[in-house]
């Protein structure tokens, strides 16, 4: 029998800022559909979890606790409110860029256990798909005292699948980054990111409306992880492979922590300083 997560949410009124700290939803839906199929879901059907018939944009507004778009879970008042927890309960793609401030605490965003869950930047046919592949898939820029959590996701199709700014602590646990055209994990500023699990696939190769990577354009470099500025971390049980250019780079004065790292089939495997030799990750 389905369930919705019980949540007890306290708000507090302080200089016209809501805050909140509870557990939502989100929806998958019909992104990419088979041909004819029906653009307005049957209720229960299509990644419609709460079975109202509404899906993306439309679940959005209906005042319950479950959202059809990421950005609207993350941010609304009635949603988590960059604060708290948001869990993706059904498959679907999701064709919007994800921004996690951290304003009002800690964030964790995540697919259920089984759950498909694409943050991509190109759906068939769609106008705003050059736009999309011309900006990050999800951007962290939260303060030193938030922390930010990040798992199960696949994330493709951007210029950088997740960028990491400002003071920000993210671990991005089980998350695949496929056919990302510059980085598919950037980390600058003074942020402090470990990954854990999941894959960095196929950076700076990819066929679009927006150029030919690497064909005919050139990818901006094409690399896995990027780790600059005053930036740290650590990368552990991960694939990263098949990118364009190197597969991890560390521009940082610090060496960035390596463990069980699998590279294979990048220009160069690692650039820049490592605590681990690379035949003993």
């Amino acid at each position: 029998m389905k369930f919705l997560y019980a949540a007890v949410c306290v708000l507090v009124f302080s200089a016209g800022i809501l805050l909140a700290n509870h557990p939502v939803l989100v929806e998958g839906n019909c992104n990419n559909p088979p041909p004819n199929a029906d653009s307005v879901p049957q209720p229960g059907t299509c990644g419609d979890y709460d079975g109202d018939g509404r899906i993306g944009a439309a679940e959005d507004g209906d005042g319950d606790r479950v959202f059809g778009t990421i950005r609207a879970a993350l941010a609304n008042a009635t949603g988590a409110n960059q604060n708290g927890s948001v869990t993706i309960v059904t498959s679907g793609t999701f064709a919007e860029v994800v921004q996690i401030t951290g304003a009002n605490g800690n964030v964790t965003l995540q697919a259920a256990p089984g759950v498909d869950a694409d943050i991509d930047a190109v759906l068939q046919g769609d106008p705003g798909n050059n736009a999309r592949q011309g900006a990050p898939g999800i951007i962290v820029n939260s303060p030193g005292n938030r922390r930010v959590f990040i798992r199960n996701l696949t994330i493709r199709n951007w210029t950088s699948g997740i960028r990491v700014l400002g003071d920000s602590h993210v671990s991005i646990e089980n998350c695949r980054f496929d056919g990302n055209t510059n980085f598919g994990i950037e980390v600058a500023g003074n942020a402090k990111v470990v990954v854990d699990g999941g894959s960095v696939l196929g950076t700076g190769f990819r066929v679009s409306g927006v150029g030919d990577f690497p064909g005919n354009s050139a990818p901006n470099p094409g690399a896995g992880v990027l780790f600059a500025e005053k930036s740290t971390g650590a990368v552990f049980r991960t694939l990263v492979s098949g990118n364009f250019a190197a597969g991890i780079v560390n521009m940082t004065h610090d060496p960035i922590r390596l463990r069980n790292v699998y590279l294979f089939d990048n220009n160069k495997d690692l650039i820049g300083r490592f605590a681990n030799n690379p035949g003993q990750f």
